[in-house]
């Protein structure tokens, strides 16, 4: 896993990379690098500046080179090429198998919290290029499902080379990072249940994800090695690979969850 963005830089890239009224990225031709370096400048006048600046160029030379590759698909839309909606078996297949790092949800338009999932996916999708997002309506996909055996509803599933490395029952385990670091329910949005860092987290621990880049609403960067290690020591991230062609799964005892069958 690659080190985590500093704090400082990834506040000064989530304010000028995102639309603040969805979260969704913003295009290629309007992200302005002098005035991002300008706004890491005024605010950073410690010994670490020329590090952050550097981290911040090379950030926004991947972001640029991400969003003018996707430019050049099927739809000048952002928020799709960003996090698609797949249509077909084939489709998913597609993209599992040739994509180094996939997150795909598996989800359903009638299900409250496949919409919740929605909204906290979308907002990784615009900032981990690295890693294709995408989602996918249940009922368009059986081949896929019946091989995974999707039972329980939202579904996150992390793919790296092909092979499904973990999955996200539900919103299982990801109120634990928010306890564990001793986080207020009060900090939590009202109708989310969990924060989008709690989600990277999850899926940095699955080994999905290359890097951390969001920042907690307390400022608050990546954990220490030794916090991660705390983690991996209460089972968030004791799950072995799986794989679209294996079709094996977990149970999970996520009662608030919707059955899909």
């Amino acid at each position: 896993m690659a080190s985590p963005l500093d704090p400082k830089v990834s506040q000064v890239l989530q304010s000028h990379t995102t639309n603040h009224s969805d979260g969704t990225p913003v295009a290629a031709d309007d992200l302005d690098t002098d005035a991002i370096l300008e706004a890491l400048e005024n605010e950073d006048d410690s010994a670490y500046r020329a590090q952050r600046i550097q981290q911040l160029h090379d950030e926004l030379r991947n972001t640029k080179a991400a969003l003018k590759n996707s430019s050049n698909t099927e739809t000048s839309s952002v928020e799709p090429l960003t996090y698609p909606t797949l249509n077909t078996d084939q489709a998913v297949l597609d993209l599992t198998t040739t994509a180094e790092r996939v997150v795909v949800h598996f989800a359903h338009p009638d299900f409250a919290r496949c919409a919740t999932m929605d909204t906290h996916l979308r907002k990784l999708a615009g900032r981990h290029y690295d890693v294709r997002f995408a989602r996918v309506d249940v009922r368009d996909i059986p081949f896929v499902v019946e091989k995974l055996k999707i039972r329980v509803l939202p579904c996150v599933v992390g793919f790296v080379d092909g092979v499904a490395k973990d999955r996200i029952v539900g919103f299982e385990g990801l109120g634990m990072f928010a306890a564990a670091a001793g986080v207020a329910t009060s900090r939590v949005k009202p109708g989310e249940e969990f924060r989008t860092t709690d989600l990277e987290r999850r899926l940095l621990d699955m080994g999905v994800l290359v890097r951390k880049r969001l920042v907690d609403d307390d400022g608050q960067g990546a954990r220490s090695d030794s916090e991660e290690d705390d983690d991996d020591d209460r089972g968030y991230n004791k799950s072995g690979p799986r794989g679209i062609r294996s079709g094996t799964t977990r149970a999970t005892n996520d009662s608030d969850d919707d059955d899909w069958d």
